[in-house]
């Protein structure tokens, strides 16, 4: 996959921080993790865009269906094509793939995410699976425990984050998926519709859940640090620029509503190509700090 079909890629927006982190992937690491965020995209499809949940059940169990095919080695869609031919799939793979569609039935009509719980596990469906199969089918055979969780904590972080980027759009489609108890203990309020810039009654529920994506992204970097990192070397840049965007949403939220919220181009190239360099080792800094 080169650079303009990576921009085709209906998950990886053109000068998005998961653009420039597979931009310095290998070929054979862009293309899988690639092709796991288009599974994890079209199961959301399936999923939110029909009018009925009639409809996006159906559609969900024909999806249920194929990837039992790809794991048979018999898909039929384009894209488990793809995936069968990237890389093997085995029994112990069908946990994270069953994982992500359950993720995708829960989002049916979903309208309130109530507990930390049901967050956690939101964050771990939808973004956390596509990650740790990314990272395992990545390292194949020499895939260890300790990547993969790391890939489900970058994974869980980025969707954090980006719960926070699209929080009004949520709400004006009926969703909030920030618990109430996270409303409570930060002192904000709950939110009565989209506002621009956020309410200020609002904004420290959302840099709660900012801090929290930062927690997430930090256990996956202290699960990398001192291993080999060329085939990691996308999930190390997305982890950088993950961090640096979060900081940024924190400066500017009072003035802007999040979803205009971003790093320039400019920055955004020069701490991936940083990041990537500090991942080949070219780079010497401290505990892992990308800055």
């Amino acid at each position: 996959m080169t650079g303009n079909e990576l921009s085709a890629s209906p998950v990886v927006a053109d000068g998005s921080a998961l653009h420039y982190a597979l931009l310095f992937a290998s070929p054979q690491v862009r293309d899988i993790q690639t092709a796991m965020l288009e599974l994890a995209f079209e199961l959301g499809r399936a999923a939110r865009s029909p009018n009925t949940p009639e409809v996006a059940y159906t559609r969900l169990n024909w999806w249920g269906e194929e990837l039992a095919r790809l794991m048979n080695a018999t898909p039929r869609h384009p894209l488990t094509k793809r995936l069968s031919a990237l890389c093997d799939w085995t029994c112990a793979d069908s946990d994270l793939l069953e994982q992500m569609l359950t993720g995708a039935r829960n989002e049916i009509g979903i309208g309130r995410i109530e507990t930390d719980e049901q967050l956690a596990l939101h964050c771990f469906r939808n973004d956390g699976c596509a990650m740790a199969l990314g990272v395992s089918k990545s390292f194949g055979s020499n895939s260890v425990e300790e990547l993969v969780l790391a890939g489900i904590w970058l994974g869980r972080g980025i969707r954090l984050t980006e719960i926070v980027r699209r929080f009004n759009q949520d709400l004006i489609d009926g969703r909030i998926l920030i618990p109430q108890a996270v409303f409570q203990s930060s002192g904000a309020s709950l939110p009565i519709g989209p506002t621009v810039p956020v309410d200020e009654n609002v904004r420290p529920a959302l840099v709660e859940i900012l801090n929290r994506s930062d927690e997430h992204l930090a256990r996956a970097r202290q699960l990398w640090l001192g291993r080999p990192m060329e085939k990691m070397i996308p999930y190390w840049v997305a982890l950088g620029l993950y961090e640096a965007l979060n900081q940024k949403i924190r400066e500017r939220l009072k003035t802007l509503p999040p979803e205009q919220i971003r790093l320039s181009q400019a920055v955004m190239l020069w701490r991936a190509w940083r990041c990537a360099r500090s991942a080949q080792g070219l780079i010497k800094t401290n505990d892992g700090d990308l800055s």
